[in-house]
């Protein structure tokens, strides 16, 4: 049909149809420019009267949908356009992507980490001496003295690999087992002579030998003294670079009033080791107690005194460790007392102390004597 409607302005294009569209609220607008002849379809917002198209209003009829008027509002030239698809479907328009330079963050200087030193037990250099001599070291002393803990530091420190068991019970726990289907079950004695065998120092703590089972020591000390060990899978051997370390409770005379489940270590197993007697570090404890010398002085009188009773106490780092975080979370000290310190003793053994110091340490004990 021909475009018989007015023109206001610099037109270059006729309008072929208006219909309506299913998209509620607009029409599809189709037009053709007078130039190219190229046949454009646009989805258009409708407004009163009227749509915008190629900038310019195009009034229409809304009966019949027939144009009556376009009337230029702004100039579109320079603009791409793609011809129509089969669907008739808005014609895209290219833009340039906008990238949002922001300028860059001045960040503040980070201040550096400071390095928190690492207190060393006294024999700490002993044991040291000894591992990089290849020296089998027994280490002799009560709970919670921190045996396992320094050897770990001294191995990060010479940059070997910690391997870590428990008492061995059953022989399997030390050399590992193969399974009905053929699948070899390993060890951390295991992976440490794996480890050794392909020329790698490592470190293999053996905890609470002196409650380990008579077979499994004789199995240790015959990789001690031979450099191999022949497990279920084949034989290792890693000459001198396993590093044994073993530690009890204590020197391998059997069970006592504090460790009774304590066996007696057969001197062919003690004289494979350098044994180093291993107590609670005064270092150590000053530092886990944040340097309160009164909390360190009252827990060393109260194992004198239970050593001179025969009482069956143990008072480790973990005593001062517990009472110094309730002390410093504002609990009552008789309370932390209770449950820190003499914890699992009976009115008559807490009666049986009879320290007669003065720091709040002393009355906060004699307040729980009161209480029994």
């Amino acid at each position: 049909m021909e475009n018989k409607v007015i023109e206001n302005g610099k037109v270059n294009f006729k309008v072929l149809k208006i219909e309506p569209s299913t998209k509620r609220g607009k029409v599809a607008i189709t037009i053709e420019f007078k130039k190219t002849g190229a046949q454009f379809t646009y989805v258009r917002k409708y407004y009163k009267g009227y749509v915008i198209v190629e900038g310019c209003y195009v009034y229409f009829n809304k009966k019949d949908y027939k144009p009556y008027e376009i009337r230029e509002v702004y100039s579109t030239s320079g603009k791409r356009r793609t011809a129509n698809s089969e669907n008739g479907n808005l014609p895209k328009v290219a833009t340039k992507k906008v990238v949002k330079v922001e300028k860059p963050k001045t960040e503040k200087p980070k201040e550096p980490k400071k390095e928190v030193k690492q207190v060393k037990h006294e024999k700490y250099d002993i044991i040291k001496c000894c591992l990089e001599n290849s020296i089998p070291v027994y280490l002799a002393g009560p709970a919670g003295s921190g045996k396992n803990f320094t050897v770990e530091q001294i191995a990060n420190e010479l940059g070997w690999n910690f391997y870590f068991s428990n008492s061995v019970q059953q022989e399997y726990k030390l050399t590992g087992f193969i399974d009905a289907g053929g699948e070899y079950h390993d060890t951390e004695f295991y992976k440490a002579c794996k480890e050794a065998s392909e020329g790698k120092d490592v470190v293999f703590f053996l905890d609470e030998m002196d409650a380990s089972i008579p077979e499994v020591l004789v199995l240790l000390n015959a990789s001690i003294a031979n450099g191999y060990f022949e497990f279920p899978c084949g034989r290792l051997s890693f000459g001198e670079k396993v590093h044994f370390v073993s530690a009890g409770n204590t020197v391998g005379s059997g069970a006592d009033e504090l460790y009774t489940g304590r066996m007696v270590l057969d001197q062919a197993t003690l004289d494979r080791f350098a044994i180093i007697e291993f107590d609670y570090s005064k270092n150590i404890e000053l530092s886990i107690s944040n340097n309160n010398i009164e909390l360190v002085e009252f827990i060393h009188e109260l194992r004198n005194e239970a050593t001179f009773k025969g009482i069956r106490a143990t008072f480790s780092y973990r005593c001062i460790t517990m009472l110094t975080k309730l002390e410093k979370s504002g609990m009552e000290l008789k309370e932390a007392m209770k449950i820190a310190v003499v914890k699992g003793l009976d009115k008559d053994t807490i009666n049986t102390f009879t320290m007669t110091g003065h720091s709040k340490y002393h009355k906060a004990l004699q307040e729980v004597k009161k209480g029994c």
